[in-house]
């Protein structure tokens, strides 16, 4: 095929532009917001709102984005949120008061631009024609995972930089350049450590098989390893500043951990979509909430949603099988498609290329890659193509896309009758598979572009706003939301008026998810800052393990990282001031009375609020504890067996109270006045990154009544402080200090080697 083009780059940015309006034009044009997916509504807008807080808060007052006190009971931001905020792109709209349905538009627009532009700079180091880095381009900006990912904000920053990332490697295999190679190491690791896993472990297979194209051996290859895996050593050392908090924040959170060691899936759902991945476009099937889009997903045990998406147009799925043809066949790439195909079927495999999470196909983008770029090979040679296999591959795709979702079906049991029109779908694609399998059978490289091109639209229409789930957000609705509490801060700012102590108390208000936010999200305190008691918080803060079991079944809400406190003793141990609610029904306080209308809501009172916590004369540990025994936790600590002796010793037998709290950010102060020596709980929770001092002496700190923090008392008066700085930050300053320096070293030494 002619691959040359005039003007490549602007017919690229032509077909991009032209695709993204078919994605994102339909939601203006018919009053929809473009808060796309489940978890951006639930949390992807209301994390960006926490994020504008920080970072607006930073600008104005100087309080670095260390602690955020309004993600559920609070949590190191700074720790736990970079793993969704990350993505550099959300930071300057940030800054801005654009809403986020507008600014997510964008964003998404600009990454399909980059991940285009990134996959045909990627093409053409390679030595593809101008057509083939056009259409590799294409296939990976509009391929089933990316249309996946673009929902997934803090993903699809990672993917983004995908083709870059790999073309550094091949600078390296071609060139023995480093420099960009080290720069992407760490920006990636920035980017989302946690995706950068599962790449780091493909590298190796990528390395190999580059190294096989580019040489047509292994020889010399693993001294170059050695030393590329020096400089992503080097990349990660400069990534440590926020990559270690990072990891020592998840590391102790439940969610890793939480793996399937066996061998095989329960269901057959995941074998039947990691094959048919190959000829079936994912996101056009399985986004739909519907008995038919259950054939092409499946949830495990513990919450992890499974969905292959493998499918970049019709292209690479027809000439896959050309990859082991005997003019083709390669025993490496036989080797690699029979390894990738391992770890997706074996849970426990699945399970540690997920970072040793729940099994999961997220890490197929980079096997993804890996086939577009072994197809853009196929594309640019002349007889590389059998006509007579391309031939008979198209005959029997058009019948598999026609009768996949029946075979699944079949073979899962599902009743045909609750598939409905949905089975129609697939033929849709049936046209495309035969259209753009003639242009390769002729060598017609135009109409191959403008078939698919064509493909990608349809797909990414059917990705995006033809799915019911994906549009079901009216403009008027999400506007509704942000003004739910009135502006960002009003509600707030109304409860100074309304009580005069609160200046200088500390209170969390409970806020009726059902009602006043409409069931919509836990999320939606972040929205207007405010400190209550609920949340989806997947990166939660470690000692919120300990505060879950208080009692369970009434603080996870319906996943293990979703919190809504509904149990008033509990309400009470965290000072819990008022209840937002629409009518006094609903107030869950065991004594409370009326203290306000506020737009369309009511504000109760909690008449057993206590500001901040006191001093307690009892302790039990948690082995004595059942979740039926909350109505103790007003006069009884809870502590872990280790500290239990160490606890009771310092008890005293005064009730007191704390009299002043002020917080502002990362920084805490309180003041509470015994006669004898105590032990006081405060409803703040408990984080070795805060510096505690009481009386401008360091003090030992606990981890008490669910993850709350504990403290010694004097007698007299004691002054509580309290700052924060992130776990790990100050040791990650030093390593990424160390790693710069490296790389300075290792930038220029062969300069010098050279003018020497």
């Amino acid at each position: 095929m002619d691959g040359t083009l005039k003007k490549p780059k602007s017919l690229l940015f032509l077909l991009v532009t032209l695709v993204c309006l078919v994605i994102i034009l339909p939601y203006p044009l018919t009053g929809k917001a473009f808060i796309v997916g489940w978890d951006m509504r639930t949390i992807y807008v209301s994390n960006f709102e926490n994020l504008r807080t920080m970072m607006q808060t930073w600008v104005k007052e100087g309080t670095l984005p260390f602690w955020t006190w309004a993600s559920f009971l609070g949590n190191d931001f700074y720790s736990s949120k970079l793993f969704y905020f990350n993505d550099f792109f959300e930071i300057p709209f940030a800054l801005t008061n654009m809403k986020y349905d507008h600014a997510i538009m964008i964003m998404t627009y600009i990454k399909f631009l980059i991940i285009a532009f990134s996959m045909y700079a990627y093409g053409k180091y390679n030595g593809h024609s101008d057509r083939t880095s056009v259409l590799g381009a294409m296939m990976m900006t509009f391929s089933a995972y990316i249309l996946y990912v673009m929902p997934h904000p803090f993903f699809a920053s990672f993917f983004t930089f995908l083709p870059l990332y790999f073309l550094c490697v091949d600078r390296y295999i071609k060139e023995r350049k480093y420099g960009a190679f080290l720069f992407i190491v760490c920006f990636q690791f920035l980017n989302n450590y946690y995706q950068f896993y599962s790449l780091s472990l493909f590298t190796i297979v990528y390395f190999i098989w580059r190294w096989k194209q580019t040489y047509g051996n292994l020889k010399g290859m693993m001294k170059q390893a050695v030393k590329l895996i020096g400089c992503y050593m080097i990349g990660f050392a400069m990534s440590a500043f926020a990559v270690l908090p990072e990891v020592l924040n998840i590391l102790a959170n439940t969610r890793v951990g939480q793996r399937s060691s066996t061998l095989a899936y329960p269901s057959l759902i995941p074998y039947l979509d990691y094959l048919s991945g190959l000829w079936m476009p994912g996101t056009a099937l399985s986004l739909r909430a519907s008995t038919f889009s259950s054939l092409y997903s499946y949830t495990t045990s513990n919450d992890s949603v499974m969905n292959a998406y493998l499918y970049a147009t019709s292209v690479p799925a027809l000439l896959f099988p050309q990859l082991f043809t005997r003019k083709n066949r390669d025993g490496l790439n036989i080797l690699i498609v029979a390894l990738v195909s391992a770890i997706a079927l074996v849970p426990i495999l699945s399970s540690a290329m997920h970072g040793f999470s729940e099994p999961s196909f997220r890490w197929l983008a980079s096997p993804l890659f890996l086939l577009i770029a072994q197809i853009m090979i196929l594309l640019d040679s002349e007889d590389a193509v059998d006509r007579k296999l391309l031939k008979a591959t198209i005959a029997v795709l058009a019948v598999l896309q026609g009768t996949t979702s029946l075979i699944i079906a079949a073979l899962t049991g599902t009743d045909l009758s609750l598939l409905g029109t949905e089975l129609l779908i697939p033929v849709c694609f049936i046209p495309f598979l035969i259209l753009n399998g003639a242009a390769m059978m002729k060598k017609n490289s135009r109409l191959l572009l403008a078939g698919v091109t064509a493909e990608c639209a349809l797909i990414s229409w059917l990705s995006f706003a033809g799915v019911p789930v994906q549009c079901d957000v009216t403009r008027e609705e999400q506007d509704l939301m942000y003004r739910a509490l009135g502006e960002k801060g009003e509600y707030n700012r109304f409860l100074l008026t309304l009580d005069p102590d609160n200046e200088h108390e500390f209170y969390r208000s409970y806020v009726d998810y059902a009602n006043v936010y409409w069931g919509r999200s836990t999320s939606y305190n972040l929205n207007f800052d405010i400190m209550g008691m609920i949340g989806y918080d997947s990166t939660y803060l470690p000692s919120t393990n300990d505060f879950i079991r208080l009692d369970p079944d009434n603080i996870i809400h319906y996943l293990p990282w979703t919190f809504n406190v509904k149990n008033p003793d509990i309400m009470n141990l965290i000072s819990t001031k008022y209840a937002v609610v629409t009518y006094g029904g609903a107030v869950p306080f065991e004594h409370f009375e009326f203290a306000a209308d506020y737009y369309a809501v009511k504000i109760y009172r909690n008449l057993d609020y206590t500001n901040l916590g006191r001093t307690y004369t009892k302790a039990i540990s948690y082995d004595e504890y059942d979740p039926s025994m909350t109505g103790i936790l007003g006069d009884t600590l809870i502590c872990r067996s280790e500290d239990l002796e160490r606890i009771r010793s310092l008890l005293g037998t005064e009730v007191c109270t704390f009299e002043h709290v002020y917080r502002d950010g990362n920084y805490f102060y309180a003041d509470i006045t015994t006669t004898e020596p105590g032990f006081a709980l405060m409803s703040v929770p408990y984080d070795k990154g805060w510096h505690i001092t009481r009386n401008g002496a360091e003090t030992d700190v606990y981890a008490v009544s669910g993850g709350l923090t504990g403290i010694a008392l004097d007698a007299g008066e004691n002054i509580i402080e309290m700052n924060f700085t992130p776990r790990g930050l100050h040791t990650g300053i030093r390593i990424s200090i160390a790693g710069i320096l490296m790389a300075v070293i290792v930038l220029l030494y062969p300069k010098r080697k050279r003018e020497s």
